[in-house]
């Protein structure tokens, strides 16, 4: 039989060699590549200034200068390239040169077939790539975005791409609770598959997104934190500042924040009790438009918060020593953490200055500057004084070296006119031990105040190189500067440090505190806008101890006039928005137990915490309380109790009005308490010098007969509400300045004309005024300390975000539940699982087998 097989010849070879450079020239390209994604420095090649700067780089690479890898991979990718070009071109000419012959006609149509059916593949693909659909298949549509939303997204621009970091830091509720069990593990699992399914979701609009998962405890998250902030700064403090498991969205500097509670609220309690106690992973999803709007506003305005203090030490700078226990530094934290941005204004200057103090409006570092320059005053005359000392004792020196050789009586007689009873000789050793002694100490002192004073100008020069806090000094009008400061702050917080324990006394009088009518005026304009206010005010309530003779009139009468003096133009502004603060303070039952004869208050008692106020009975057709709802949520789902314990607090209530769309108390006392107008311990010196105590506060009910019955400051038993929020218009009074003279007259003659009173209120329900939110908290230490209490912070935060209108970012209950439930299984059900798992895939592919097989033998 003949030899059928093709004679091999140099052209064979050399389509075989130059194919097998193709295929290893197309290797190298894929391998180059790979390696200089990895060694070259980032390009963007979906843009044209990108592939434009790509040669350039390849260059620069080729050359060395991004180290050995990057040129190896320069020269594989470029070497290849070449190969891959010289097999192309060789194949097209000998195709080109055989498709003439009429023997490779066939084979040519068969190849060019091939080519089209992988260009006609490719086409699809891309173009499926760009108009796929999604269909949601579930019931409520949760993987729907509202359309509205989806406009918002599909702007976004494609060449911003927004980093989404899910840090895990294996805990769920921060400071509320750090312990960790299986329903913490299995939420987070969970949310940052949520965070991966909606980010696939969100690619349909437009831009890129780029997610990154964070995992405190596995090996390299130093390294992957330090490539991933490498050029984001603002990112690397958002995510080290964190205390909990949270979501960060990075695009343009700007960073927001997002906590997986936030998103997917993990409610402990349902899971723990779910199916009778069996167990099952509840999560109360709060919304995808929460995590969106992350996005959309990822470059919005931080909003900002104002402190108004009257002093720099109840600012919220950090401290330490004596102003330790009134600084608000964890507020500010708290807020920070929050995505606010917090800034102080000192209301009051000129503190231990002769005249007294006189109103400001002045930010934390002028109020700092003003101290400055008083510390480099202070600092200056100690040095004055210091060297005035050193030049006398140099000229006394200098005299006593000079009469060291006179006789005793000349030398006596300067003496004496240093020292008193200088008359034998033999203590002129000792007075001159004395002057050199006096001498060294003296040049000490110059020393200590030299330096003191270089160092107090050097601080006192670096606060003046800053020429805001000059420009703002020039201004006079306390009024406008007040108001110059307000201008862009999106809420006012207004704390007043007074009684922390009644048991130890007042220590700041409410008086301090007072502020000018011009302050008050623009506290009122800020209100007027509809801005929102915190207001925060320690009992007013002073100690006013009883005189020797005084009959009970005439020490009610001075009581009283201690008491007027507490209360400024402020606490009426408050007033008229129908919140009364009470005169009195609220004292607790164990708070008095601790004054014993030989304690004296040494060993404080502990209170009880306050009473989250429940919701409103449905008789009464109030919402619940919008703070007191998120706060029993929280507490609740973190299985953890908000505990916010507090002394020296004030009562608040709120005067009913049609217009309170909810409930408005927030916090309440226990019941085991009563308000006093004289909670203070009165404690005085027997004849001995031993301590008494004089008067313990007690509760006294009031009689029927007495004047105080009925009133606001009545003496009775708690509970009393401490913490109230409104939101209602501002007083028509406030828009119509007549109108307070008409409601006077309506009142003069409401017995004769009910009519002109109704109208005066129909038309006072028609004039257009700006609805305004205002939470008051009876109690000046509520938000002080370097740090708060997992109570106080959810507190501040609760109350700011709904302050602000962040309403979107208060917890929710008014959701579906995603429940996650796990099968509980019998031993005989676990093993029918696993030999059923184990064996019935291969039995059932055998029996279609041989099924097969006996169909196949039958033909």
């Amino acid at each position: 039989m003949a030899d059928t097989r093709q004679r091999t010849t140099l052209g064979n070879w050399f389509r075989l060699i130059v194919r097998f450079a193709g295929l290893t020239g197309a290797l190298a390209v894929a391998v180059g590549t790979l390696l200089l994604a990895v060694g070259l420095p980032g390009v963007d090649l979906s843009t044209l200034d990108g592939w434009q700067a790509f040669p350039d780089q390849l260059h620069a690479a080729s050359d060395g200068r991004h180290g050995d890898l990057a040129q190896w991979a320069a020269w594989c990718l470029a070497g290849g390239a070449i190969a891959v070009a010289i097999a192309v071109v060789v194949e097209l000419l000998s195709g080109l040169i055989l498709g003439l012959g009429r023997r490779t006609a066939a084979g040519t149509v068969a190849t060019t077939s091939i080519v089209a059916a992988l260009v006609l593949l490719g086409i699809v693909n891309y173009y499926s790539f760009t108009h796929h659909r999604r269909f949601d298949c579930t019931r409520d549509q949760r993987f729907t975005l509202p359309p509205e939303l989806a406009r918002e997204l599909s702007q976004l621009r494609g060449n911003a791409p927004t980093t989404i970091v899910v840090l895990q830091m294996h805990n769920m509720f921060g400071n509320l609770s750090a312990k960790r069990d299986s329903f913490t593990s299995a939420a987070e699992r969970l949310v940052t598959e949520k965070v991966r399914d909606l980010v696939d979701l969100f690619r349909t609009f437009g831009p890129q997104f780029r997610v990154v998962v964070l995992d405190t405890e596995a090996f390299g998250y130093q390294s992957e934190l330090d490539e991933l902030t490498k050029n984001a700064p603002e990112l690397r403090a958002a995510i080290e500042s964190a205390n909990e498991n949270s979501i960060f969205f990075h695009a343009h500097k700007r960073v927001q924040r997002l906590t997986f509670n936030e998103f997917l609220q993990l409610d402990k309690t349902a899971s723990r009790t779910f199916d009778n106690g069996q167990g099952n992973l509840v999560l109360l999803p709060q919304g995808i438009d929460r995590f969106a709007q992350r996005i959309l506003t990822v470059q919005e305005r931080r909003p900002k918060v104002a402190v108004c203090v009257v002093h720099e030490a109840l600012s919220t700078a950090r401290a330490d020593g004596w102003r330790a226990r009134y600084t608000m530094a964890g507020l500010r934290k708290a807020l920070n953490d929050a995505g606010f941005d917090v800034t102080d204004i000192v209301l009051k200057k000129n503190w231990g200055q002769p005249g007294g103090t006189q109103p400001a409006a002045d930010t934390r570092e002028e109020s700092a500057l003003e101290r400055l320059e008083s510390e480099a005053r202070e600092a200056s005359a100690r040095l004055a004084t210091a060297v005035a000392e050193v030049n006398i004792l140099n000229v006394i020196r200098d005299e006593l070296e000079r009469l060291k050789n006179r006789p005793w009586p000349e030398r006596r007689a300067f003496y004496s006119q240093l020292f008193n009873n200088v008359r034998f000789e033999e203590q002129e050793p000792q007075i001159r031990a004395f002057i050199d002694r006096r001498s060294q100490r003296a040049d000490e002192e110059l020393k200590e105040a030299s330096q003191a004073n270089q160092e107090a100008e050097k601080r006192l020069a670096e606060a003046l190189q800053n020429e805001r806090y000059l420009q703002d000094r020039r201004m006079t009008d306390i009024g406008a500067k007040f108001q110059k400061q307000l201008e862009d702050v999106d809420l006012l917080i207004l704390p007043r440090f007074t009684t922390e324990d009644a048991m130890e006394g007042p220590e700041v009088e409410a008086a301090i505190h007072a502020l000018s009518r011009e302050q008050v005026q623009v506290i009122k304009d800020f209100m007027k806008r509809g801005k929102p206010v915190l207001v925060c005010f320690g009992a007013i309530t002073p100690q006013v101890n009883p005189q020797q003779g005084e009959s009970a009139d005439d020490f009610d009468r001075r009581l009283a006039n201690e008491l007027a003096a507490g209360i400024d133009d402020l606490e009426r502004l408050i007033a008229e928005r129908g919140i009364e603060m009470g005169n009195s303070l609220i004292l607790f039952d164990g708070e008095t137990r601790s004054l014993t004869a030989d304690q004296f208050g040494n060993n404080p008692a502990d209170v009880p915490p306050l009473v989250v106020a429940e919701p409103p009975a449905p008789e009464t057709k109030l919402l619940p309380n919008p703070v007191a709802a998120a706060l029993r949520l929280t507490a609740r789902t973190a299985e953890s109790n908000l505990d916010i314990k507090l002394k020296a607090l004030r009562p608040v209530t709120v005067v009913p009005s049609r217009q309170q769309r909810f409930a408005p108390e927030i916090l309440y006392t226990v019941p085991e308490t009563w308000n006093d107008l004289q909670p203070f311990p009165i404690v005085g010196r027997r004849r001995d010098g031993a301590r008494v105590l004089v008067y313990t506060p007690k509760y006294e009910p009031v009689g029927i007969g007495d004047p105080k019955k009925g009133r606001r400051d009545e003496e009775r038993r708690g509970p009393f509400s401490v913490a109230v929020a409104i939101e209602s218009p501002i007083p028509v009074a406030w828009v119509q300045e007549d109108f307070d003279r008409q409601r006077a007259a309506a009142a003069l003659f409401m017995p004769f004309d009910n009519l002109f009173t109704l109208g005066l209120t129909l038309a006072a329900d028609r004039i257009e005024r700006p609805q305004q939110r205002m939470i008051v908290i009876g109690s000046g230490t509520v938000f002080t300390g370097k740090e708060l209490t997992p109570g106080q912070e959810k507190l501040l935060v609760h109350s700011v975000n709904w302050l602000t209108g962040r309403d979107d970012r208060l917890p929710r209950a008014d959701v579906t539940p995603w429940h996650y439930p796990r099968v509980a299984l019998s031993d005989r059900q676990r093993n029918l699982w696993r030999w059923g798992g184990w064996f019935g895939p291969p039995v059932a592919v055998a029996y279609l087998g041989l099924i097969v097989m006996l169909i196949r033998r039958m033909r």
